[in-house]
């Protein structure tokens, strides 16, 4: 039987699988896979249901040719239960965790092991959080629970303490960028290194990007910036367009990417001192991508970021009024 791609185990995850292989005989009742998006965790998690929902397994791998192996691989298993956010939703709603623990407690339809994935676990609202927990520290003998998370700085300490947290790794660039040609041959070299840069070194991030033509997003982000520039049009009209896009939060990564390229280009020419504004903005940055998922408002963020941007970029430029002294900081978040 061919595996579904989601249920593929990468290079750089043989450590963290091999490890989970080992605990099978003696697995626990909760898992918390913390990992950055784009690096195949789902994957992962997956192929770990797999293999304690197989009816054939040794305990080394899941067989792939047993009922319950075919059953998960085409998504049908009884007993493989998820909890996610509704369709076009940011967030997992209380209502979602009580239907999700109702069907935990419930009688196994194969007589053996259930498995529940609760994917991501940050977006757990605050109420989901504490309806989750009693499940999570007392599920019924022969379920397990696997919670994914991109960011576990955003969990509270009761969730975590009641899970065993495993921290999968990042693939060396050396692995990401070999697993990308191979799954790109038509990108040359530095469109391969462009991709995962701009993809914070998420290899399957970075395979979309390319296959989508993110490549064109960037350069049609750069004109805007010129436009910006030049008063061809205001910040609040270019905000409006890119948050019209498929994915606004792209913006986010090329800033970063062309603020990072800055730094580097003043470290090579040895302009010292380095201008510590370029790194006050990077840290916006890196906040603003931390928060855009959460309730803030996207607007205001990429306004307030534009305008230091220019600020920083133009002698002479002054932001609006409404957003002086609150360029990101926190306050505009």
């Amino acid at each position: 039987m061919s595996e579904p791609d989601w249920l593929t185990v990468h290079p750089w995850q043989q450590p963290t699988w091999q490890n989970w292989q080992r605990q099978l005989p003696q697995v626990g009742h909760a898992y918390l896979l913390a990992g950055q998006a784009g690096t195949g965790l789902s994957g992962l998690a997956h192929r770990m249901m797999q293999s304690l929902l197989c009816q054939a397994s040794d305990g080394s791998a899941p067989c792939e040719q047993c009922a319950g192996c075919h059953a998960l691989a085409q998504q049908t298993h009884p007993d493989a239960l998820f909890l996610q956010p509704p369709e076009d939703k940011t967030v997992i709603p209380i209502d979602a965790v009580r239907a999700f623990s109702d069907k935990v407690y419930t009688t196994s339809h194969q007589g053996g092991r259930k498995v529940g994935l609760i994917a991501p676990a940050e977006a757990l609202s605050e109420s989901a959080f504490n309806a989750l927990l009693k499940t999570l520290e007392e599920p019924p003998p022969g379920t397990i629970l696997i919670l994914l998370t991109h960011a576990p700085s955003r969990l509270p300490a009761t969730l975590i303490s009641r899970c065993r947290l495993w921290t999968v790794p990042m693939p060396t660039r050396k692995e990401a960028l070999d697993w990308l040609g191979q799954a790109c041959p038509q990108a040359d070299d530095p469109l391969l290194k462009k991709a995962l840069l701009v993809n914070w070194g998420a290899p399957l991030e970075a395979q979309r990007w390319i296959d989508e033509k993110g490549f064109e997003f960037e350069a049609q982000w750069q004109s805007d910036l010129k436009a910006l520039q030049q008063n061809q049009q205001t910040v609040t009209q270019r905000v409006e367009a890119w948050l019209k896009q498929s994915e606004p939060q792209r913006v986010l990564d090329y800033f970063y990417l062309w603020t990072l390229q800055r730094i580097r280009g003043a470290c090579y020419q040895q302009k010292w001192p380095l201008d510590p504004n370029w790194f006050a903005f990077q840290k916006a940055v890196l906040q603003a991508r931390e928060y855009w998922h959460s309730n803030v408002n996207q607007a205001l963020l990429l306004e307030a970021l534009t305008h230091e941007w220019l600020a920083h970029l133009t002698p002479g430029y002054v932001p609006h009024e409404a957003l002086k002294g609150r360029l990101i900081r926190g306050q505009a978040i």
